[in-house]
């Protein structure tokens, strides 16, 4: 180990933290000065580098997290109310074309059925794209008047074929009492009811291998169950000692109240927080980065550890590292529907796939703005429903794969559902 005394507030190694490049650079730095001497090094240093690409990619996403917020609230929440309006105008102005006697003696009846077979469709975008819709009595009142059963019937024929299929594709039976008002509310609940059931039975069968196992050994072999129960509770006691022991030599060359120096006790007191933070969090990169930071130790500090040590560094890092993948996970999980199918998730891909998105809807309302003047023109009317193709009711089925596709994207995400 190489200790120092500190004449020099400024050390010579950059901030593990400052450089914005991941909390272990310095460290990673640091390491590939020298070839790994064992096995259990060369492990050692994987693990590092692997921590370091992790909270790069970590550091990535908590940045762009307030810009996706910020995009949601001041660009696509707008955009969405503004087409939600134009349908709405849409709507109102097909029914009057509808209801209005002198439209419909120059309306054919095929005509009738197109602007019918619109209507619907606008319906359904409304009071799938809004949950306050379903209070709107007057959008339910047109949905009943243009539908062969109402909106509430439908509603409830939706919940019951995800009922369905819930318990014929997933075995799962909600039960009468699941309390989901819709069909997108169901499956969204049942998603977390089929992960608990499944790491449940998981749970349940390893347990079974383990009672097998157990029950075919002898008393001796039961021994060696408890021995190596006792054997791991030891080596997680040690684990625990080997970052106090780093926490101890830190605390003890950065205790502020140690320090007459006004200004150092003030770097110190900035060191000590980042020192408890990091070993709260149990993360022992960032303590032997600091260790760096101060010149408690150098590139030459692993070549001394002993071997029991190292190996317990070793477990620290692999804990960390698999905390830092479950935080990763929560984010492809959370903007995973916004990237390419296939593609490695990233912020920038996310975002570029927004923009897309809010670029898509500003066509859809320049498009539906163009459709409001032209309804109103009997001439333009009857061209614009020359050109559109009646929809084969089969089509309808559609809908089944888009919720089926909700176990696969995220409920509420139906991307290349049909709009106007």
């Amino acid at each position: 180990m190489c200790a120092r005394n500190r004449s020099n507030p400024a050390s010579k190694f950059e901030s593990v933290v400052d450089q914005g490049q991941g909390q272990g650079s310095t460290l990673i730095k640091v390491l590939v000065q020298s070839k790994p001497i064992s096995k259990a090094h060369e492990t050692f240093q994987k693990l590092v580098a692997k921590i370091g690409v992790k909270r790069d990619q970590l550091k990535e996403w908590q940045d762009y997290q307030p810009r996706f917020n910020q995009r949601l609230a001041g660009e696509l929440v707008p955009l969405q109310t503004e087409l939600r309006r134009g349908q709405r105008q849409m709507v109102e102005l097909i029914d009057r074309l509808l209801s209005d006697s002198a439209p419909v003696r120059r309306l054919k009846r095929v005509q009738r059925e197109k602007l019918e077979q619109m209507l619907r469709q606008l319906l359904d975008s409304l009071f799938e794209g809004d949950n306050n819709n379903e209070g709107d009595k007057a959008l339910v009142d047109l949905y009943d008047k243009y539908n062969e059963i109402s909106h509430a019937e439908n509603r409830q024929l939706d919940i019951e074929m995800a009922e369905a299929m819930l318990s014929d594709v997933f075995g799962v039976d909600v039960g009468p009492d699941h309390g989901a008002t819709s069909a997108d509310e169901l499956l969204e609940n049942a998603q977390d009811l089929i992960r608990e059931r499944a790491a449940q039975r998981h749970a349940q069968e390893a347990q079974a291998w383990q009672n097998a196992r157990t029950s075919n050994r002898s008393k001796a072999g039961a021994a060696k169950i408890e021995a190596a129960r006792i054997r791991r509770e030891q080596a997680s006691q040690e684990i625990g000692q080997s970052l106090r022991d780093v926490y101890r030599k830190l605390v003890s060359a950065l205790h502020p109240d140690r320090e007459p120096d006004a200004q150092e006790r003030a770097r110190k007191t900035t060191l000590m927080q980042r020192v408890n933070q990091a070993y709260a969090n149990k993360e022992l990169l960032t303590l032997l980065g600091l260790q760096i930071e101060i010149e408690q130790i150098d590139a030459d500090h692993l070549s001394t550890v002993p071997p029991a040590r190292l190996a317990h560094y070793i477990e620290i890092l692999r804990e960390q590292l698999a905390g830092l993948e479950r935080e990763l996970a929560h984010f492809a999980d959370t903007f995973g529907y916004l990237s390419p199918r296939g593609s490695a998730l990233t912020p920038a891909k996310v975002d570029r796939e927004l923009s897309i998105d809010l670029a898509n809807l500003k066509v859809r309302i320049r498009v539906l703005q163009g459709d409001l003047v032209a309804f109103r023109d009997p001439a333009a009317l009857r061209a614009i429903l020359k050109e559109y193709r009646l929809e084969d009711p089969d089509e309808d089925m559609d809908d089944v794969f888009e919720l089926m596709n909700t176990f696969v994207e995220p409920v509420g995400r139906r991307r290349g559902a049909r709009r106007r």
